[in-house]
């Protein structure tokens, strides 16, 4: 069999769920964490080979057609997103694994992929539905309450079911309307935002990754809203996006819980990258689709870290300093430096994007530049203080051996690799960036679309 004629797709997309159904019937914790690793590290291998094939066999928009197919929007976000997938399993303790999380997580591998391929509107609606149930499932499992987020995502359901399902009658900015207020709402922006401190705060850290860090409203809008949003709603959406990045960096400054100034971080981090998308410009869209890229892959290994450390030390208070550094480096390492790719630091994944996002932003007004620099210097802020509070201080003592487990170890390597590789090759990167980023605005002004969705809208 050729390397092109291989169902790359359909075995990326298949593989983790027969994963979750194999896992379910096992009992063993390690077990399963091995299966589950398994499944997650070979669907990494084809999901690289379905975007490889891609870009090998085609310069189009689609490589097939149907309603799951690779375009140049999902070719590079499909290794990606496996990976962040990976890195939140190298992440998990032995001690926290349960099979019930190995099938969230490998179910969790399915829908984001699915999504992330899928071309039917309807198709796409239904799955952003049953992404929102896996959390749930989660903090059910553990016993917390989940009225909080089930609320704020019922609410999104609504509004995303009542903007697609409007009929064709219906005011057209009205049908939209609810459709940038549902994703909106999935982003976390201010003051939509309080499901995301509960959730980080009641469900695991990895369900809660999960959920957060694909940022899959920025492809629903790349899918849904894009191609018919008026310009004054996109607009309207970016005003608010470019506050909630601001709001979220502040606040990751004065948290004293690692987990609510995680969950700041996010939603100042994802916040810029949706603002990117409602800017709806070339240069605006080119730094969206590679801060999508940069974001997911340095907030997942900040993540790894932190729950590394959560795994040793518990929960974790950033109101002393507590010298862990002489105890775990590696960790220490690895959340600075991915910290400060998520904020565009020289020489990282991070920093021409966030690049291209200021200066694209320039014509715009000094106010939207000044803005963007304002949130990304808080988030620098509040990555530094995180860092100095839990590595720099007193040196406790301890006669249990804390140092990083293989799989840690590999999980470190891995997003070092990706920090500075990512960096080296972002030239090409951008190149393909941008004339994904021309082919959706000829699409939105009538030009032939590169991924068009089939469906009502």
């Amino acid at each position: 069999m050729t390397f092109p004629s291989f169902p790359w797709l359909e075995f990326t997309l298949l593989l983790p769920l027969i994963g979750a159904i194999m896992v379910s019937f096992i009992r063993t914790p390690a077990l399963a964490a091995r299966w589950c690793l398994g499944f997650v590290l070979i669907t990494l291998i084809s999901a690289t080979g379905a975007a490889f094939n891609f870009t090998g066999s085609s310069g189009g928009a689609k490589l097939q057609s149907g309603t799951f197919a690779i375009d140049e929007i999902s070719a590079p976000m499909l290794p990606v997103l496996t990976l962040l997938h990976l890195l939140i399993m190298l992440g998990t303790a032995k001690s926290r694994v349960s099979p019930l999380s190995c099938v969230r997580l490998l179910l969790a591998t399915c829908i984001t992929l699915s999504a992330l391929t899928c071309h039917t509107g309807s198709v796409l609606v239904a799955l952003l539905v049953s992404a929102v149930l896996l959390p749930i499932w989660d903090l059910k499992s553990r016993g917390r309450r989940s009225r909080g987020y089930w609320i704020y995502m019922a609410l999104f359901i609504g509004l995303l079911l009542a903007g697609w399902n409007s009929n064709e009658t219906s005011v057209p900015e009205l049908t939209i309307g609810l459709l940038v207020l549902a994703l909106l709402l999935r982003g976390g922006v201010v003051p939509l935002h309080g499901w995301l401190s509960t959730l980080f705060q009641g469900a695991s850290f990895g369900a809660a990754m999960l959920f957060v860090l694909p940022l899959m409203e920025v492809l629903a809008s790349l899918r849904l809203l894009l191609p018919g949003a008026p310009d004054w709603m996109l607009k309207a959406g970016s005003t608010i996006c470019l506050v909630t990045a601001v709001y979220g960096g502040g606040m990751a400054c004065v948290q004293h819980e690692v987990r609510r100034f995680f969950a700041h971080l996010a939603l100042s981090q994802t916040s810029m990258v949706l603002f990117a998308v409602m800017l709806h410009t070339s240069n605006g869209l080119t730094a969206a689709l590679c801060l999508w890229i940069s974001t997911t892959l340095s907030l997942a290994g900040l993540a790894l870290s932190v729950r590394a450390l959560e795994a040793r030390f518990g929960d974790l208070s950033l109101r002393e300093h507590h010298g862990y550094y002489e105890q775990v480096p590696g960790l220490a390492i690895c959340f600075l430096i991915t910290g400060l790719a998520s904020v565009g630091f020289p020489g990282t994944i991070g920093f021409v994007p966030m690049e291209l996002l200021i200066s694209g932003s320039v014509d715009q007004g000094l106010g939207i530049s000044l803005g963007l620099g304002f949130a990304a210097m808080l988030n620098g802020i509040a990555i530094m203080r995180a860092y100095f509070a839990l590595f720099t201080g007193r040196r406790p003592t301890t006669s249990v051996s804390l140092q990083v487990t293989p799989t840690e170890r590999l999980g470190i390597i891995i997003v070092a690799l990706v920090v500075f590789l990512g960096g080296w090759f972002s030239p090409s990167v951008v190149a393909s960036r941008h004339r994904v980023a021309d082919g959706l605005l000829q699409q939105r002004n009538g030009g032939v679309p590169s991924g068009e969705l089939t469906g009502k809208h």
